[in-house]
């Protein structure tokens, strides 16, 4: 299956909203993210990880280096709908793994919602705090999303950022 992408005006630029390959959601970004597949070795077992990433170009005169999407789906009953607490520890250990992977320091965090949705925001620093990732992850059943956007430092609080972050749509269907 293909991407389908369509354009979508913001007060910033033209930007396009994809389709993930499986059909699951939608999302907005500057322009068409390129999709990646591979294989990851978790503590339970292999799992595909399923990208979309983004690097705009500096010329594009976008405040941020790199858009990123990320998901894989945990074995069936994994994360029960009213594991809140197992949710909640999970989203808290993956913020502090994630800063500490790109050798950062979690700035802050949070619970959030998106498109009705309850997961996590977090915010980290790296590269000696000149750089920030900002990040919005949560579950649907047993698949884990983990969207992200990096950015310098002192271009990081920008609109770009957070209608990223907040054009997550489940495709409803029937």
């Amino acid at each position: 299956m293909s991407t389908l992408v369509s354009s979508q005006t913001s007060n910033w630029s033209d930007w396009v909203t994809f389709e993930s390959r499986d059909g699951s959601f939608t999302m907005t970004a500057p322009s068409e993210p390129e999709y990646l597949e591979k294989e990851i070795t978790t503590s339970i077992g292999p799992m595909e990880l399923h990208s979309y990433m983004l690097a705009p170009q500096f010329d594009d005169q976008n405040p941020n280096l790199m858009y990123l999407i990320e998901y894989y789906d945990y074995p069936d009953g994994t994360f029960p709908e009213d594991s809140l607490d197992l949710k909640q520890f999970f989203y808290e250990q993956t913020a502090q793994a994630t800063s500490y992977d790109i050798g950062g320091t979690l700035a802050y965090s949070a619970k959030s919602t998106v498109d009705g949705i309850d997961g996590y925001l977090y915010r980290c620093q790296y590269k000696n705090n000149t750089y920030v990732m900002k990040s919005r992850m949560f579950f649907v059943g047993d698949r884990f999303y983990h969207i992200k956007v990096y950015s310098e430092k002192n271009t990081s609080l920008n609109d770009e950022m957070d209608w990223y972050l907040d054009s997550f749509k489940l495709i409803k269907r029937g």
